[in-house]
């Protein structure tokens, strides 16, 4: 990041790789750890954002996200991230632990769905797109309006941050699946057009997890 930060600022960032998104496997609300790469996917993180001039660290409650959040807070030297239920994933109910070809042999209709119309999308068992995205709606409003005079990290994962994007930039659902969010990535959002950069490491790429 070359430039000062502007007002209302809000980085929004994805954990760090699991065992579960190297697999492929949708998470969601489940909760598994980072492993060893999405460790240090996180210190490289916290460098890519060391001079954004970060004072406060919001967190999903899933341990993907707080973990990461907490790595980025140690190497900042940043009060512990705070945690907000509202930044979790989507909710992928029957799917999560599944693998994109897992799904597919079981719901095909549901994951084509899921591919080419998000926005009808309810999750067996899960949430629907509108809940979540209405949720991110309401996180987005809370925070800029607590951004102005530095900006906010919000530690979060792929789906969630695809939707703020979406919300920011007034895309259709449609663009959803062309959004790419790997794990240890930051996007920016301002009060202007949205100018995002992107920090990643090298990694595996996986499906909307």
């Amino acid at each position: 990041m070359s430039s000062a930060p502007t007002t209302q600022t809000l980085l929004l960032a994805r954990h760090g790789q699991t065992n579960w998104s190297r697999a492929g496997r949708y998470q969601g609300r489940s909760d598994p750890d980072l492993c060893h790469e999405g460790i240090i996917e996180s210190l490289h993180l916290a460098e890519a954002i060391r001079q954004a001039g970060i004072h406060t660290i919001m967190s999903s409650p899933l341990r993907r996200a707080e973990q990461t959040a907490a790595i980025i807070a140690v190497a900042l030297r940043l009060d512990p991230p705070v945690i907000d239920p509202n930044l979790a994933e989507i909710a992928y109910g029957a799917w999560e632990g599944l693998t994109q070809p897992e799904v597919k042999r079981r719901w095909p209709e549901l994951l084509r769905s899921w591919k080419r119309a998000p926005e009808t999308m309810r999750f067996p068992g899960g949430e629907s797109f509108d809940e979540a995205r209405s949720r991110v709606r309401g996180c987005l409003a809370t925070y800029r309006a607590r951004a102005h005079s530095s900006p906010i990290l919000l530690v979060t994962h792929s789906a969630w941050i695809r939707l703020a994007l979406i919300e920011a930039r007034g895309l259709t659902p449609a663009e959803f699946r062309h959004i790419t969010v790997n794990t240890g990535s930051v996007h920016r959002l301002d009060a202007r057009p949205v100018h995002p950069f992107t920090h990643s490491m090298e990694q595996v790429s996986c499906v909307s997890q």
